[in-house]
């Protein structure tokens, strides 16, 4: 019953809409051809208008600037205003447009019509009017975002109109082709519908193909004052090639001279090697000018053949026990002796074997000066280094972009050369991963077999950004230090033992000392020559290497205060047995330091 019921409401509605159609119907036969005709075009109008419309207006794009920065504003659907400031992240706020979402891409700011002009004077005055720009953003935001909204709305309505404009023309197509849903799809359009047609596509096309697929002229402008540069080629616009243009000539200054002082240091550090292993690393070698002066070196070399102190010694000086047996040069004149019986321990030139040591290179402190970097590459190369040792901040501030630190110092460490890094304070999570990837072994509680030395370190407790410096975890320095000490004991109980403690802070010392179950503990981070000592400790005598370049030993450029790199040799046990500096000073020249024996232990003062 209730299904009959239904049947007979919807057959009831049924002939309701029939009648009130046939009605209307009658109506609308009733009316005049103008009538019936003004009414289909203001509803045509009404219709392709909206469309157009909500089409032009969801694609307008325009330019509007954004302080002193050109800038392209966008509309999308988010019901937001994202401003895209490219390296320096985004803005986001509410919308001003309600439910439609405006995008704003900072472009350049606009240089001068003619950048050759611009010197350092006229540059004052264009920068002092950015900064006018930047402020008037800041201080009344809502006159930028409404120049933009009206940017975008005029952009709207061109569209609008030129889409009103195809849609009217394809209804003409149709209205004068005579065109009707009865007539058959092969009737032939007459000419007039044809010639409508065909110039509504070219001017499609002209709208819109055409800007699309035309070339663009090459932007910006080659700038003399970059010959000669590895931009000389490059085309620079906007507000940079004002500032290159300006200053430019100051940049390649700088790129010469920088490239002039590692050249020569690197030729100074080749010099001073070579003379260095001359006399088997038992004097001091500096050399200046890609020149060592012979007669200081031999003087040098004459005093510590009368100590005692170098292999390559007259007959009357007896050679301790266990050294290895001599390669006099020519150069000096030495001859060898048979060695003599002593039961001293062999440690410093004497001790050094290249054949059967390990030899270790430590660097530390870099903070991403590639120069230096580069510099220790080659120190590596001329050691014959079997381990690159990186005692942390390798980078300024452990940033994505500061991967190329990383990749320095990886590219310059020869091939086959062990890596092991400790991290710093300046060092990241980023920096860490980066360093894994290119097959460093990174320090991280847990001791680890690098080249043949068992090695313990871990990340520094404290991380220092561009905001400053906070606390990693829950452990400072000397807490760390206890727990790479308890680590050291557990080792040595099972029958192994740690080779050396590499860790930034030399404040995580204490405790490593007071246990005394690692031989060595090697430190940067306070950025001085702090040199070799050792202590007694709990179960062994520790030997302590503090070092690092001066602060302005690794900025950006020359080295501005002496900056170290140490050469460490260990013989097969792993012990310590000679250590040396090579020092690159701020005049770049370079210092090779003699071989130094590992100091008597001394007991530290509580």
């Amino acid at each position: 019953m209730p299904n009959a019921a239904w049947r007979r409401a919807c057959n009831g509605l049924r002939d309701g809409l029939g009648s009130a159609r046939a009605t209307i119907k009658d109506w609308w036969r009733a009316r005049t051809t103008g009538f019936r005709t003004a009414v289909r075009t203001i509803t045509l109008l009404v219709l392709t208008g909206l469309v157009s419309l909500a089409i032009g207006v969801s694609t307008a794009c325009a330019s509007s600037p954004l302080g002193p920065h050109e800038a392209t504003w966008s509309v999308t659907l988010d019901s937001t205003l994202s401003v895209d400031l490219g390296p320096l992240g985004s803005v986001t706020m509410d919308s001003p447009a309600g439910p439609l979402g405006v995008e704003v891409t900072v472009g350049e700011i606009p240089g001068e019509p003619d950048p050759e002009a611009v010197s350092a004077e006229t540059l004052g005055r264009v920068l002092s009017s950015d900064g006018a720009a930047y402020v008037a953003l800041i201080t009344h935001p809502e006159l930028t975002v409404e120049r933009g909204v009206r940017a975008l709305a005029d952009d709207a309505l061109r569209r609008a109109g030129l889409i009103e404009s195809v849609l009217l023309s394809l209804v003409s197509v149709a209205r004068l082709s005579g065109l009707r849903p009865h007539v058959r799809a092969s009737r032939r359009l007459p000419h007039a519908a044809a010639t409508v047609l065909v110039t509504t596509v070219i001017a499609v096309a002209i709208a819109l193909v055409v800007p699309a697929v035309r070339s663009a002229p090459e932007p910006g402008n080659r700038l003399q004052v970059l010959a000669g540069t590895p931009f000389a080629n490059a085309r620079l616009s906007g507000r940079v090639a004002d500032i290159v243009q300006a200053y430019g000539g100051r940049v390649a200054q700088f790129i010469d001279e920088n490239q002039a002082f590692y050249t020569a240091a690197e030729n100074n550090l080749r010099a001073a090697w070579t003379a260095a292993e001359a006399t088997d690393g038992a004097v001091d070698v500096t050399a200046s000018d890609g020149v060592v002066d012979e007669a200081s070196v031999r003087s040098a070399f004459e005093a510590a053949t009368l100590r005692g102190t170098t292999p390559l010694v007259p007959a009357s000086t007896p050679t301790p026990t266990g050294a290895p047996t001599p390669n006099p040069t020519a150069r000096f004149g030495a001859e060898p002796t048979p060695a003599a019986t002593t039961n001293a321990p062999v440690t410093g030139a004497w001790a050094v074997d290249p054949e059967r040591n390990t030899t270790a290179v430590l660097s530390t402190d870099l903070h991403c000066n590639l120069d230096v970097i580069s510099f220790a590459g080659v120190l590596d190369e001329l050691a014959d280094a079997d381990i690159h040792m990186d005692d942390g901040d390798l980078t300024m501030t452990g940033s994505q972009p500061e991967s190329i630190c990383v990749d320095a110092l990886s590219d310059a460490v020869p091939p086959g050369v062990a890596r092991v890094a400790t991290i710093g304070n300046h060092d990241s999570d980023s920096t860490v991963a980066r360093l894994r990837a290119q097959g460093w072994t990174v320090t991280d509680g847990t001791v680890q077999q690098v080249g043949g030395l068992n090695v313990l370190g871990d990340t520094d407790p404290d991380r220092t950004s561009a905001s400053g410096t906070v606390r990693r975890g829950q452990e400072d320095a000397v807490q760390l230090g206890g727990r790479l000490a308890a680590t050291t004991c557990r080792a040595a109980d099972a029958g192994s033992r740690v080779d050396l403690v590499l860790i930034h802070q030399p404040y995580t010392f204490a405790p490593l000392v007071a246990e005394g179950c690692a031989p060595v503990l090697i430190a940067g981070h306070v950025h001085q020559e702090r040199g070799v000592k050792t202590s007694v400790g709990g179960n062994l005598d520790v030997t302590q290497l503090v070092s690092g370049a001066g602060k302005g030993g690794t900025s950006i450029g020359q080295v501005t205060e002496d900056a170290y790199l140490h050469v460490l040799s260990f013989d097969p046990d792993g012990e310590l047995t000679a250590w040396r500096a090579v020092v690159l000073h701020p005049d770049a020249s370079v210092t090779v330091g003699a071989w130094q024996p590992v100091p008597a232990a001394q007991q530290e003062a509580s």
